[in-house]
């Protein structure tokens, strides 16, 4: 009896491997204008935001990116290419902020100023690095 079973589980594994494929799943391209908008910050590595924090990101035609960390504003010059962001020469305010925004303000940071993977589906961005992903809601089309 268990020999049938052996036999059944190896057949069944064969049957599977005949289905897979060896085809990569690439990621969209994802273009420059895709980003310049008004972007609020709902999820750091998948964990919602709590309501007081109000986190947000603009990307401006001139790839300019301004926006609230979680307490402070930033600024800053966007670098963009092979889907891969970063803010360069950022600099920001420095107001005393509690606990938890300067949490969540350490992780935004740590994750613009340096190169991210980005993705676009819908009306979500997603930039993450190795150690933290940073999830957008788009909240307006239009910057000027």
């Amino acid at each position: 009896m268990p020999t049938v079973k052996i036999i059944m589980l190896v057949l069944a594994s064969m049957m599977l491997g005949a289905c897979t494929s060896d085809a990569q799943i690439e990621p969209k391209k994802v273009n420059i204008e895709q980003l310049q908008y008004n972007w609020e910050l709902t999820h750091i590595d998948n964990i919602k935001l709590a309501t007081v924090i109000k986190s947000s990101l603009k990307i401006e035609a001139d790839n300019k990116a301004t926006g609230n960390l979680g307490c402070n504003l930033f600024f800053g010059q966007v670098e963009f290419t092979n889907n891969q962001l970063r803010i360069g020469k950022m600099g920001n305010t420095r107001k005393m902020c509690s606990d938890i925004e300067n949490n969540v303000e350490m992780d935004v940071s740590q994750v613009l100023n340096r190169w991210g993977n980005v993705m676009i589906d819908n009306e979500t961005l997603i930039i993450s690095n190795q150690k933290h992903s940073l999830t957008y809601q788009l909240i307006a089309k239009t910057v000027k």
